[in-house]
């Protein structure tokens, strides 16, 4: 028979084994998550861009924003400009340096932490053409005027001695434009430009993956100057997350980002997809590059967007938004472990 003297036995021992699980359980959950309460970041990105900011969604699927006590509210925009407009409402933004510095040169303030992406401007269109210079005199879609696309289309045109018809649209409908015959390529940003690909397979391909430019600075994080100020901590925390999204990258190769990203979309079979676009990118260097940068800031100001004076030096006028402080911070922390 049991008595009650072994049932209170049995019933202690029970709880002591809860005790000892749900202490397991803590210790294996995030040390900033216990007893803190989660910070919210707003960032804001693109439609179809979830390649180009990959390290960032690496960073926050296996864990490392968690880590860090930040949770993201992904708030997604048909371009830069368009998040910009609505920055506002953000903590952050990620895009790329040809609409920030529009931004700034109208009087916007904004804080420029690090790079996230280079490369990132392929050009898709009808198999017939070869190269850009077969897109002499054709209709070239972008996805915005104040886009870095559309400069380095305009760049495209002066270093091949053509030019193009330039025809604003949404990426998204690159695919179903080309077959009307609204234009006949479209430049723009991945994996977007894959997955227009990988709709008319028997139609498009890339007829220039890579800018005509080495090392081509594209896509940044950047924080509201305020958010900053009053969360430095928070902003370094991200920064580090996504360092560490970068060096899984670097580690794990392109297949297993591709498929992770695939993970991210919610949608496994965009895989092949990925992995076709990550060769318009290269999402390794956290830093900004420069000579890129000058470039595509002095083209957008030949084509009128800013005052050419801003870019009489370049330099010194990124290096006004520019503030490293957060990366070193990161760069620091993480050689410590």
């Amino acid at each position: 028979m049991t008595t009650r003297r072994k049932v209170l036995k049995q019933a202690g021992a029970a709880g002591i084994a809860a005790t000892i699980g749900a202490k397991g359980l803590l210790s294996a959950a995030p040390a900033i998550a216990q007893g803190k309460a989660m910070k919210t970041v707003r960032l804001a990105d693109q439609n179809g861009s979830e390649v180009d900011y990959a390290a960032v969604w690496i960073a926050e699927l296996n864990g490392y924003l968690e880590e860090e006590g930040i949770k993201i509210e992904r708030k997604t925009y048909a371009n830069g400009p368009a998040a910009l407009l609505d920055f506002n409402n953000l903590d952050a933004v990620m895009a790329a340096i040809v609409p920030f510095m529009q931004f700034v040169a109208r009087g916007g303030d904004l804080k420029i932490v690090m790079s996230l992406t280079k490369g990132n401007a392929p050009i898709v269109g009808r198999k017939q053409y070869k190269s850009v210079k077969d897109l002499d005199g054709k209709k070239v879609g972008t996805p915005g005027v104040g886009t870095i696309h559309d400069a380095v289309l305009f760049y495209t045109q002066q270093v091949n001695n053509v030019k193009f018809q330039h025809v604003p649209a949404k990426i998204t409908d690159v695919a179903v434009m080309i077959q009307k015959g609204e234009a006949e390529a479209f430049i723009g940003w991945e994996p977007a430009s894959a997955a227009a690909i990988a709709q008319a397979p028997d139609i498009l391909h890339y007829i220039q993956q890579l800018p005509p430019v080495p090392n081509s600075e594209s896509l940044q994080l950047v924080f509201k100057p305020s958010y900053a100020k009053e969360n430095p901590d928070t902003v370094t925390a991200f920064v580090k997350a996504t360092l560490r999204g970068i060096e899984w990258i670097k580690a794990n190769g392109n297949q297993k980002t591709a498929e992770l990203v695939a993970k991210k979309m919610n949608d496994p079979k965009s895989t092949p997809v990925n992995l076709n676009a990550l060769g318009s990118v290269d999402l390794t260097q956290p830093r900004l590059d420069m000579p890129s940068t000058r470039l595509w800031l002095q083209t957008i100001a030949k084509q009128g967007k800013i005052d050419e004076a801003l870019v009489k030096d370049v330099d010194g006028w990124v290096g006004k938004y520019l503030d490293y402080s957060f990366l070193d911070k990161a760069e620091a922390a993480l050689k410590k472990k």
